[in-house]
């Protein structure tokens, strides 16, 4: 099964699958198996510990649910650029592949993520130097030249308006969080466009409570199984998802 869709937006976003704050915002982490990466993901170490440290029977990745049993941190990449290779090399073959280099630009640095997404097989094509479908080390960090730099200039992150007030405007924070303006919203959308307006991010147990309040009152409003909430749905006085889940998150 594919990730949540909550998780989908947090990477268009290059937010951390766990708590949907960026991920450039604090010191990344990768999951381990005895010492090796298990997958091509990154979170924000302190999310993905508390993950670790809850499961206790067998934590698995958020996203495609490989096992872990430690977590790594990422090394700086202006401090210690060698490590920091290392580390993001998953398979150990001293090169990086597109898919590799596209997740730890999204986990390290402010850029546009979407657009790097849709430009990185052209780009691989410019920085690819042998033509052999992967990226050197010198490659990708050789100063001022390589494709590091190249991204760090090519794609900043513009700043996004912010997040409307819950409790002033239903429709305006509604219409925000539907990014493909469909007219409904997903159930782990819903839910990271909840934690983010609370400002959950910085507790664990706050965060899984959102989820656990939104799984609870869930079925009472999406009346068709469909998995989906319409905007007239949420944003009906009183009755209405909105004023259920600020209730419930005491007003």
């Amino acid at each position: 099964p594919g990730a949540p869709i909550g998780a989908v937006r947090a990477i268009q976003h290059s937010e951390c699958a766990i708590c949907f704050d960026p991920m450039c915002s604090q010191p990344s982490g990768v999951l381990t198996r005895g010492g090796a990466r298990v997958c091509v993901h990154f979170f924000h170490k302190r999310c993905i510990t508390d993950v670790l440290n809850s499961n206790t029977s067998g934590a698995t990745c958020p996203l495609c649910r490989n096992g872990f049993d430690g977590v790594m941190e990422v090394p700086s990449i202006e401090t210690d650029p060698k490590r920091w290779f290392q580390c993001v090399d998953v398979n150990q073959d001293h090169k990086l592949s597109m898919q590799e280099v596209l997740e730890v630009m999204r986990a390290q640095l402010p850029v546009d993520a979407t657009l790097l997404e849709e430009e990185m097989p052209e780009l691989f094509r410019q920085f690819d130097h042998d033509g052999d479908g992967s990226i050197t080390e010198n490659e990708l960090i050789a100063p001022n030249v390589g494709l590091l730099a190249f991204i760090l200039q090519r794609y900043p992150k513009g700043e996004r308006e912010s997040v409307p007030d819950i409790r002033r405007d239903k429709h305006a924070w509604f219409r925000y969080f539907d990014y493909d303006k469909s007219g409904a919203l997903e159930k782990e959308e819903v839910v990271r466009a909840l934690i983010k307006s609370f400002r959950l991010s910085e507790d664990f147990t706050k965060l899984n409570m959102m989820r656990e309040i939104v799984n609870a009152v869930w079925p009472i409003f999406d009346h068709d199984g469909s998995g989906t909430i319409e905007m007239r749905e949420f944003v009906q006085p009183g009755d209405g998802l909105a004023d259920s889940v600020i209730a419930s998150m005491g007003g």
